[in-house]
């Protein structure tokens, strides 16, 4: 173990035994600020179990479960034979201010792209009508896209929009920011949209194209994006890997003035 990573396993590590905190979860929130701070990053190798349990003074089971419980989250990646190493930090959705997917990794310095799983023109289902706001049996096209970070699969994209706002949309290049596109050959820029978050877990075939196990979480986002003028301009629904996404939001409470008696 090199020198700068030996010290906060030995100098800063004191499991609190009366705090009623598992001892596998204090390991875990400190590793998670190390990551978070900077003072572990990506591809770091941290310590092989048996030397972390003697160097925080727990059993070797204790630290398995902290190194498993990262992993899982997708915090750290572990590799038999290799070790344990600091994952690809995860994507940060923010939902307090909308942006596209091309966009958000732009703003953390990373490269998307997308493969595109299947496009058509068809005619809109009931269901799909209704949130776009058109009738039913009217013409949208469905664009279904895999899109990677830095050559990771993160997401899959089912989108629908309706052919009459975006005539000839199928003879662009979608394999780039849809939202883009709307704004540059349309004029019809989504500005905002009303999403809705639900965790499900991976089908086989979600689970092979994303690589991940079958039954691993994913996040399924259910949006509707609006032009300026509230038009509809797409609804979809979107996969995103539960270990490789984290999703903020900002809230306020707003407590209401108490009646003078």
């Amino acid at each position: 173990m090199p020198d700068p990573l030996h010290a906060p396993f030995t100098q800063e590590w004191k499991i609190d035994r009366d705090s009623g905190v598992p001892a596998y979860e204090q390991i875990a929130d400190r590793l998670v600020a190390l990551i978070e701070s900077g003072r572990l990053v990506v591809g770091d190798r941290l310590p092989a179990e048996r030397d972390l349990a003697t160097w925080v003074g727990v059993s070797r089971m204790t630290a398995r479960a902290a190194l498993a419980s990262l992993a899982q989250r997708g915090l750290l990646e572990r590799d038999v034979g290799r070790g344990t190493f600091v994952a690809q930090a995860k994507l940060e959705h923010d939902l307090g201010e909308f942006a596209g997917f091309t966009e958000m990794l732009r703003r953390e310095g990373r490269t998307a792209r997308a493969r595109i799983r299947g496009i058509n023109e068809l005619p809109a289902p009931e269901t799909i009508a209704h949130e776009l706001e058109i009738a039913p049996r009217d013409p949208v096209f469905r664009i279904e896209r895999l899109r990677f970070a830095n050559e990771e699969p993160l997401t899959l994209e089912d989108s629908w929009i309706a052919a009459e706002r975006f005539p000839g949309l199928l003879d662009h290049d979608v394999r780039g920011s849809l939202y883009a596109l709307m704004r540059d050959a349309y004029g019809l820029p989504p500005v905002r949209a009303v999403e809705r978050l639900e965790p499900v877990l991976a089908e086989p075939e979600q689970a092979e194209v994303l690589e991940v196990a079958p039954g691993a979480p994913l996040m399924l986002i259910t949006r509707v994006a609006y032009s300026p003028d509230d038009v509809p301009v797409e609804f979809a629904r979107d996969h995103h890997r539960g270990d490789r996404a984290r999703f903020v939001v900002e809230a306020a409470t707003t407590i209401p003035d108490t009646p003078r008696r």
